[in-house]
């Protein structure tokens, strides 16, 4: 199968692009290296061989989209390009508005002009804002009312799909849309040949074990003092190679003139402390650490209800423990940082 995947040199889109190779997929993989690395694209080359294609674009300029696209026409678009620092998305929200919404436009434009029918589009839970504890596992029912601009964006993409669908729907054109909405995610290649490395690093994970190796001061724990068993805020984690692996999955679902969401996450949750216990066990060492204020929206408790995807699907979470995901990020960051 065809396959053109937006960030391919991203951290999401990166595992994406060889877990399809891996399979025997042919992949055209788009990035523009504003926030990830060339070194990336190398590593899919060397996976890839001759069944890897990139082009260095810049999603927001409708005309080379439409070019880039041209080159391999795609069955499936995997769109993961998007900026995605939401404290960065509240202070400068006009760059999410025209990064994340005017690639979206342009793509949309892109696919229209070679016939491409059928996108998985990286969503996210933030979408839902700030669901009350009732709410909580979310379902995707739950109502969708971002905070900030990244949340905002995204949900603003979701919206523009639905409306592209319906649109050839009328005209008599068949198109399908996946909204993947990720909780968090982390963790790397199962063969450590790429990892998680984003500039700026924001995740808690590598700031772990950035910590932990002296390459990052010490890790401020924002709060502890909420309504959790030990005071910090709980999340529920998923590995990237897992996130993957529901994509390989959203394949098979992409349903015809409609959109269909979907939840990926184990619905489980880990702590700030579990999560960082765990990257302390993986590198062998202390993570270095204080409490801090709470920070503002932070709500407790973020887990994902997974019931529809593994409905829909024979998708299930299998490397997603805490364990499976410190370890195989620490085995990646170990090696790269030995050859640095």
């Amino acid at each position: 199968m065809k396959i053109t995947v937006t960030g391919a040199a991203g951290y999401i889109g990166s595992h994406a692009c060889l877990r399809l190779l891996d399979d025997g997929h042919q992949v055209h993989g788009l990035d523009n290296f504003s926030r990830s690395f060339p070194r990336t694209v190398d590593a899919l080359q060397r996976a890839g061989g001759d069944r890897f294609h990139f082009t260095q674009v810049q999603l927001t300029d409708q005309a080379a989209t439409a070019a880039a696209l041209q080159l391999h026409p795609p069955e499936i678009v995997m769109h993961f390009a998007a900026f995605a620092v939401v404290p960065e998305s509240v202070k400068f929200p006009l760059i999410y508005w025209h990064n994340n919404v005017g690639a979206t436009v342009s793509l949309l434009h892109a696919m229209d002009a070679v016939d491409a029918r059928k996108i998985i589009f990286s969503s996210t839970c933030a979408t839902y804002g700030e669901p009350n504890a009732a709410r909580i596992p979310i379902g995707e029912d739950c109502p969708q009312r971002p905070t900030h601009a990244y949340g905002e964006s995204k949900l603003a993409c979701e919206h523009m799909m639905k409306a592209w669908v319906q649109s050839h729907a009328l005209a008599d054109r068949d198109r399908g849309v996946v909204f993947l909405r990720y909780f968090n995610v982390a963790g790397g290649d199962y063969l450590d040949r790429i990892g998680e490395d984003h500039d700026p690093e924001t995740h808690l994970v590598p700031i772990c074990l950035r910590a932990a190796t002296g390459r990052h001061p010490e890790l401020v724990v924002y709060g502890n003092d909420y309504p959790t068993p030990d005071g910090t805020c709980i999340r529920d984690y998923v590995h990237v190679e897992d996130l993957v692996a529901a994509h390989i999955e959203a394949i098979k679902v992409i349903p015809r003139r409609e959109t269909l969401a979907m939840n990926v996450g184990t619905g489980n949750g880990a702590s700030v402390l579990e999560v960082l216990h765990a990257c302390s066990a993986a590198a062998g060492r202390p993570v270095p650490f204080a409490f801090g204020p709470r920070r503002d929206g932070d709500p407790p408790r973020l887990v994902s209800n997974p019931e529809k995807i593994f409905r829909l699907t024979n998708w299930r979470p299998a490397r997603s423990s805490l364990e499976s995901i410190t370890q195989s990020a620490w085995r990646w960051f170990a090696k790269e940082k030995k050859s640095t």
